[in-house]
């Protein structure tokens, strides 16, 4: 346990970074929902509504809507993982700043059809852990990049891959939470 605690601490700034790139990107979806809302909308209709009705359609428990909604954000995670990886840190750099706009976007043109508070009721019980298991996980993408090319030192791979271990299996944890709270959790707030 003093290894997961040793390994947050020391990758910190790789951590901040991600956040950065995510509440950077979540403003500019902010910005976009509130000026080009009717747009995103029709985006939101043809593509991101039929994504997630493809993810419940077969959930006829709150047990199955968790397991499709698991998948789905274990397929993301899983990007982020290993493209971001072997793109040293930049593939899952722009699947942040999707993810960010997004984000940003949906909740600006919820909060025009209801409250702010219903919309934060929304996206944050799940989204505070799944947002957290992205950035840990882009993080951990981004730790071979840092030892080898950015430190000063010598690269230790073997202290390297260990921490990327202990973030990726972190990150991976909060992904299965998140699905949790999001199926049993947040769809109750929809209603």
């Amino acid at each position: 346990m003093k290894f997961v605690f040793q390994t947050f601490k020391a990758e910190k700034r790789l951590i901040f970074i991600s956040f950065l790139i995510f509440a950077l990107s979540c403003i500019l979806g902010i910005l976009i929902g509130v000026y080009f809302g009717d747009e995103i909308q029709k985006f939101i209709d043809q593509y991101l509504r039929k994504l997630f009705e493809s993810i419940i359609k077969d959930a006829k428990s709150p047990y199955l809507l968790f397991i499709g909604i698991l998948k789905n954000n274990m397929k993301v995670y899983f990007i982020i993982i290993t493209l971001g990886t072997l793109s040293f840190g930049l593939i899952s750099a722009l699947v942040l700043f999707t993810n960010g706009v997004i984000v940003g976007a949906i909740g600006a043109i919820s909060a025009k059809h209801m409250s702010i508070a219903k919309t934060l009721l929304l996206i944050l019980p799940h989204g505070i852990f799944e947002i957290a298991a992205f950035l840990i996980g882009s993080a951990a993408s981004a730790i071979f990049l840092e030892s080898a090319v950015l430190s000063k030192e010598k690269p230790d791979i073997k202290l390297s891959f260990k921490r990327f271990f202990v973030l990726a299996v972190c990150g991976a944890i909060l992904v299965v939470f998140a699905a949790f709270i999001e199926a049993f959790v947040t769809l109750r707030f929809a209603k």
